[in-house]
């Protein structure tokens, strides 16, 4: 079935991802999807220790070492064996673990991708020793013509990009409306009003000058009280061939109907809205816990 989504095992069995669980398997006596666990887990995740599809199906696995859980041994614990995990599942793949990245870090639409600079920083002692090859061996290994490093949220400790862009299509991707941050700076110092400010410009003239149309998705992540809390972003969504999964959040009924509407329209498929909230709480929400091949 071309809907097959993977999730952790680990998912159904905690009170974040437990809801979730049972959504994503009312999707399936539906029809919708198939779902399928994937075993030997340590958390609720599974996007970023899976390999990475590239422009021509190939998948490559890159080593899943994020410096948000490293140095906690309690954290460092829930880093599963991934070849392990992949072999059993999916045992013909690309291995490029000598190479840090998430992979919700990267994000592809053919033969383009975008990358987080995260990558760069996470595969060097300083910046002024990466090395360029890096990128280059990403590219190459993904099968694509183009790769956009774009800078990484100040403010998401994940240093994703698939809470932050998505494509469209080739020429056209999609960002989450910073209206409300925008309106609710002062609640912030001036140093992190002035990263916020360095870092929307920088964001929004890399796309600009690699000539992608810009579209704006609702956010409203502005009235979460904590920074790593991913409640209110839309963006983060599995997308499917002919159906789109994405996160809902109890008490932004209006937010919801208006993502809703618009990834409909923009992407001309079907949406199912499944509520992500305990999940969102810890930074992460629909295209986190999934994975396809």
């Amino acid at each position: 079935m071309a809907n097959k989504v993977y999730i952790s095992e680990y998912l159904r069995n905690t009170y974040r991802g437990k809801p979730v669980y049972d959504d994503l398997k009312t999707l399936e006596k539906k029809g919708k999807i198939t779902l399928a666990e994937i075993p030997n887990n340590k958390n609720e995740w599974c996007r970023d220790y899976m390999p990475v599809k590239g422009s021509n199906s190939q998948l490559t696995l890159f080593k899943y070492r994020p410096p948000y859980l490293i140095g906690s041994e309690s954290n460092e614990k829930t880093i599963p064996d991934q070849k392990a995990i992949v072999t059993s599942i999916h045992p013909t793949y690309a291995d490029l673990t000598e190479i840090i990245m998430d992979g919700g870090a990267i994000e592809i639409f053919e033969k383009k991708g975008i990358i987080s600079d995260r990558v760069v920083s996470e595969n060097s002692s300083k910046w002024i020793d990466f090395k360029p090859e890096v990128l280059e061996r990403i590219r190459l290994a993904l099968a694509l013509d183009v790769l956009i490093v774009v800078p990484s949220d100040p403010w998401d400790f994940t240093g994703h990009v698939d809470g932050m862009v998505r494509f469209i299509n080739g020429q056209h991707v999609l960002i989450n409306d910073m209206t409300g941050v925008d309106k609710t700076l002062d609640k912030y110092t001036r140093y992190e009003q002035e990263q916020y400010s360095r870092w929307k410009i920088n964001f929004l003239d890399t796309l600009n000058s690699s000539g992608l149309k810009v579209s704006s998705l609702t956010c409203a992540m502005h009235k979460n009280s904590k920074d790593e809390d991913a409640t209110g972003i839309y963006l983060n969504f599995l997308i499917l061939d002919d159906l789109i999964i994405m996160p809902n959040y109890g008490g932004l009924e209006t937010e919801n109907e208006e993502a809703r509407m618009q990834l409909k329209e923009l992407y001309n498929k079907e949406v199912y809205p499944i509520r992500v909230d305990k999940v969102a709480e810890k930074g992460g929400a629909i295209n986190c816990i999934t994975w396809k091949p």
